[in-house]
């Protein structure tokens, strides 16, 4: 190598050797065989090691002189910009009110008289409209770089550039998830988001479980566990387009897992031959189905909830809610104005989590007894909130006779008051997901628009740089009834889920 200078023996010539135990001669070369204890010594004066810590002032440890190899490349380990799919597709239109108004033609006209007799006047009509509103909210996240950081030469570049995109990823995290689970009712401070909006104008009267009518609504298909299929896609995809929905749907927006089962359904049921491997690669990728009123395509999203654990609680101590008191679930005959979906199949024990949440996280589980079911039957679950400022609970249940360890999401209800009544009709499964099929047009939905992502300067109060990261909107849906859902959508028993 060029300019490279060898180390010879003339490198030590002139050195005083003395205290090495006999080991060199003075002339550059050994004095003979040294004992083990100078083999040792030697060894370890010449060991760089291979610590990750520096293990400090240690006699013969060569870390100080180390140069550690940090990749100015920075690998992150979540998700990327291009997981934001929804937000992404959404189109942006301005808003210039903290609430924005709406008209909605719900009618052309109510009657059938369309027919008349040679010179009659035409029976008078009249078109339905709407004033809707929707309520902007407002997200954010504040940031802080030390000054002393910032002038730092940073492994990632610019420390304050990487932590304004980490936060702008981050809110968009936020973001994406509330457009599918967002919910006022729940949070305040939180926008609705397209379950909501939808179940809603279904049917906005609520059931015995506190839960909207609009689940039962002809929009919505309940897969009670079975796996998403063609079928079911083609199905849903004629309700919305036939009267008195008149729809278009374009787009059916999925967790990942149902996307690949239908990829496992659709293989072995083609009847063409499926082009070989090219260069080594196996498999078709399925992006769209073509349904007889047009192509459906497939949106997998990795922020739509499924299967979703109790977990440990989430955010700051002081601020998340303790967690509930929960008192032994009870199975009375159902005697309500609405109906239960528990089945004669469904009979048998089961076990609930209770978790209490708010804006700023949520509580530790609560297990429940073991509650036995029959057919016909409700769950009655008393909680007491321990506050503080509990917003709403979700409820966790275990699969038919599992233990606690089986428990998934099955619902999320209001909070009204300090002693309530959770009660579960079974119209939610554990170990189930949902799908959003919809008219992706701007005439049908948009995101309402006050302030686009912007960042706010903060005032410096000590030596640190501080800033605001804000997004101001909401989710507005001006047709609901040209969108469609899937509710329980269970998992093919096969590969892992076997």
């Amino acid at each position: 190598m060029a300019g490279f200078q060898g180390v010879t023996s003339g490198d030590y010539a002139g050195l005083d050797f003395a205290g090495m135990g006999g080991m060199f001669d003075g002339e550059g070369g050994f004095a003979g065989v040294a004992g083990a204890g100078d083999v040792d010594e030697l060894n370890k004066a010449l060991s760089a090691g291979s610590d990750i810590n520096n293990p400090g002032a240690a006699a013969g440890e060569g870390f100080p002189l180390r140069v550690e190899s940090l990749d100015k490349t920075l690998f992150t380990t979540t998700y990327r910009a291009k997981d934001i799919k929804f937000w992404k597709g959404l189109y942006k239109d301005p808003a210039y009110n903290t609430v924005e108004e709406f008209n909605r033609l719900e009618e052309y006209g109510s009657g059938e008289a369309a027919f008349v007799a040679e010179g009659d006047l035409a029976t008078e009509d009249d078109s339905t409209y709407s004033r809707q509103y929707t309520r902007i909210k407002y997200m954010g996240t504040t940031r802080r770089v030390t000054h002393v950081v910032s002038l730092l030469k940073s492994a990632v570049g610019n420390v304050i550039a990487r932590e304004t995109v980490n936060g702008t990823l981050w809110l968009l995290r936020q973001v994406e998830r509330s457009l599918f689970i967002g919910d006022e009712d729940l949070i305040p401070v939180q926008f609705d988001g397209l379950e909501k909006l939808l179940v809603e104008a279904w049917g906005a009267n609520r059931s015995d479980d506190d839960l909207f009518l609009g689940y039962e609504d002809d929009n919505v298909i309940d897969l009670r566990g079975a796996a998403l299929t063609e079928d079911h896609i083609a199905d849903l995809a004629e309700r919305l387009v036939a009267e008195p929905n008149f729809g278009a749907p374009s787009d059916l927006w999925l967790p990942t897992g149902p996307v690949k089962d239908l990829s496992k359904i659709m293989y072995p049921k083609e009847r063409y031959d499926l082009p070989g491997p090219k260069d080594g690669v196996a498999g078709l990728a399925i992006r769209s189905i073509m349904t007889p009123f047009g192509q459906i395509a497939l949106q997998p999203d990795i922020f739509l909830p499924s299967s979703t654990v109790a977990g440990g609680a989430a955010g700051p101590a002081a601020q998340r809610p303790a967690a509930p008191t929960v008192a032994a679930p009870t199975s009375p005959a159902y005697a309500g104005a609405n109906q239960t979906f528990f089945a004669a199949a469904d009979a048998g024990t089961y076990i609930y989590q209770i978790v209490a949440a708010n804006r700023y996280g949520r509580s530790a589980a609560t297990t429940s007894a073991a509650v036995v079911v029959a057919a016909a039957d409700q769950v009655s679950i008393g909680v007491t909130d321990n506050g503080p400022g509990t917003s709403y609970y979700i409820v966790y249940r275990s699969d038919l006779g599992g233990t606690v360890a089986t428990a998934r999401e099955i619902m999320r209800v209001r909070r009204t008051a300090a002693v309530q009544t959770i009660v579960d009709l079974n119209r939610f499964l554990p170990n189930t997901s949902k799908g959003y099929m919809l008219t992706g047009t701007p005439e049908v939905l948009k995101w309402k628009q006050l302030a686009p992502f912007t960042k706010i300067p903060l005032a410096t109060i000590d030596a640190s740089i501080r800033w605001m990261q804000v997004l101001y909107g909401a989710l507005q849906v001006m047709k609901p009834l040209q969108n469609g859902m899937f509710i329980n959508i269970g998992r093919l028993p096969t590969g892992a889920s076997a």
